[in-house]
């Protein structure tokens, strides 16, 4: 039998493939809860729609071959902590990096905070890396 902190991360990896990655809009109405904030989104995109809004239409038009690779992932109580990075061919401006067609990496460690294995709350440090 799997341990809330199993399922939680497991939540969190589906999120992070399904929908970063596929961008499979179902799997993100189901995890994401109605109340979710971002505390660290990019101004003017710190709630449901608008986390929703910043993959589909800034992060996956500036990294359309984007990749996911998982460093770590820790679960503790309602929280996950993932250490990540998403890379990909910067073709479009993304968090004021104006397109480059080069390697581009953003490294994320974030906290996400979950209830009934739904995002209800995030934080994030972010780093853009282009070579």
């Amino acid at each position: 039998m799997q341990t809330t902190q199993e399922k939680n991360k497991a939540v969190v990896r589906r999120f992070n493939e399904e929908f970063i990655i596929r961008g499979n809009l179902d799997a993100f109405e189901e995890i994401v809860a109605p109340g979710f904030i971002n505390h660290t989104g990019v101004p003017g995109y710190n709630d449901r729609i608008g986390t929703r809004n910043f993959i589909t239409q800034l992060l996956h038009p500036a990294l359309p071959d984007i990749q996911l690779e998982i460093f770590d992932m820790i679960a503790e109580d309602d929280k996950v902590v993932t250490h990540k990075a998403f890379t990909g061919t910067l073709q479009a401006v993304f968090m004021g990096q104006a397109p480059t067609g080069r390697k581009t990496t953003l490294r994320i460690i974030d906290i996400i905070q979950l209830k009934d294995e739904q995002y209800i709350a995030h934080w994030s440090i972010r780093e853009l890396i282009t070579t």
